[in-house]
Order: C-alpha cells, then sequence, then structure tokens
C-alpha cells in the first residue's frame, strides 16, 4: 500500500468515525429528554389550580439528574377489582424505588421519594409508574400530579 492510499484509508475512517460517533455521542444525552413522557396524557386542571393528567398501565417521565428526591401526587379515581387498592410501583432508572397502595379512590396520596445516588453521566434521571390494574377503552391507569423536584 503506497503512503497516499494508506493516509486516505486512514481519513475515511476516522470521518467516518465522527459521522456515526457524533450522533451517537449526542443521542446518549440528549437535551430535550425531561421533556419526554410516555403512558401520560395531557395535562387536566380541575378543580382550577389543581392539574392532573392520566396514567395508563405503565407511564414514564424524566427528572433532572440532580434531582434528590420527589413528591408525586397520586390519586386512583377508581377502585382496583372487588374494592381493593390499586397498586403503582415506582422505579428510577429501572430500580425499584417504592410500591404505593391507593386506599381510597377519592383521596390524593402525596409520598416523597428519594431517589438515591445518579448513576452515570446523564443529565436526566427516568421515572417509571406501574399500575396495578387499567379501566376502560383508554386504559386509565391513575391520575398524577404536578411532581415536586427537591
Amino acid at each position: 500500500m503506497t503512503p497516499r492510499r494508506w493516509t486516505r484509508s486512514i481519513g475515511g475512517a476516522v470521518l467516518g468515525a465522527v459521522l456515526i460517533g457524533a450522533p451517537l455521542a449526542y443521542l446518549y444525552d440528549p437535551p430535550w429528554a425531561g421533556r419526554v413522557t410516555s403512558g401520560l396524557g395531557q395535562w387536566e386542571e380541575r378543580p382550577p389550580g389543581t392539574l392532573y393528567r392520566w396514567t395508563m398501565g405503565r407511564a414514564s417521565f424524566f427528572v433532572p439528574a440532580t434531582a434528590t428526591s420527589i413528591t408525586l401526587p397520586l390519586r386512583s379515581i377508581f377502585p382496583g377489582p372487588g374494592g381493593t387498592p390499586v397498586t403503582v410501583e415506582v422505579r428510577v432508572d429501572d430500580r425499584f424505588l417504592a410500591k404505593i397502595e391507593l386506599v381510597d379512590p377519592s383521596v390524593w396520596v402525596r409520598p416523597e421519594l428519594p431517589l438515591g445516588r445518579k448513576r452515570g453521566y446523564r443529565s436526566f434521571r427516568r421515572i417509571d409508574l406501574r399500575v396495578s390494574r387499567v379501566v376502560g377503552e383508554r386504559l386509565y391507569g391513575v391520575v398524577t400530579g404536578q411532581p415536586t423536584i427537591w
């Protein structure tokens, strides 16, 4: 291989690595991740001043990685099968955090959940909610209010 051909092949490899590596590095910790949700409806307000949104059987949202704890208002609206409590399993970064029982459908429960230490170098942490039952065609889970992040 001639030096000129060798230089071209190295230059092509470096260019390819940059073209592939730069988007992957950007997507590792995208700045828009904090606005991404899954399994959550649009924000509603009832009574005035009380914001809430419905979850499905599973829901996810992101909080800043610097957060040390979160207060997560939850309400079941519909009782569980046979009047049993509705349970919501909360996970942070796919690790179990808490299991919350919603006994009375008409009462907001506001647990404060410590998030533990941050793992990795990302700017946001994912919070997952897994509801024990869903209701209706639209798969209503529970209602969640605006979280307070500490």
